[in-house]
């Protein structure tokens, strides 16, 4: 959000008020490939976890980060990404 102008922000939180049908998380849940939720490990035990873990999604806490993760601590971020991409698995 630090590298957007008053405009786009604006419109941003606009549409995040709105949400989406189905949920980002019900499609992140569905979809048949690797994935995994990155989430600052300051803002603590990540609410809905265990939904997506039984769905194969692995819940990973990113230390040294805000919600700019990329930028926050990319080394972290690429580690996080690379083991997703390596790492095969199965809905329970």
């Amino acid at each position: 959000m630090r590298l957007t102008d008053r405009t786009a922000l604006y419109r941003s939180a606009r549409h995040l008020t709105r949400g989406t049908t189905p949920t980002m998380r019900e499609l992140l849940r569905d979809l048949a490939v690797p994935r995994a939720y990155l989430h600052p490990a300051a803002d603590g035990p990540l609410p809905g976890a265990d939904a997506l873990a039984a769905a194969a999604v692995s819940v990973v806490p990113m230390p040294d980060s805000g919600h700019t993760i990329t930028l926050d601590n990319p080394e972290a971020f690429a580690r996080a990404t690379a083991s997703a991409l390596t790492t095969e698995r199965h809905a329970v």
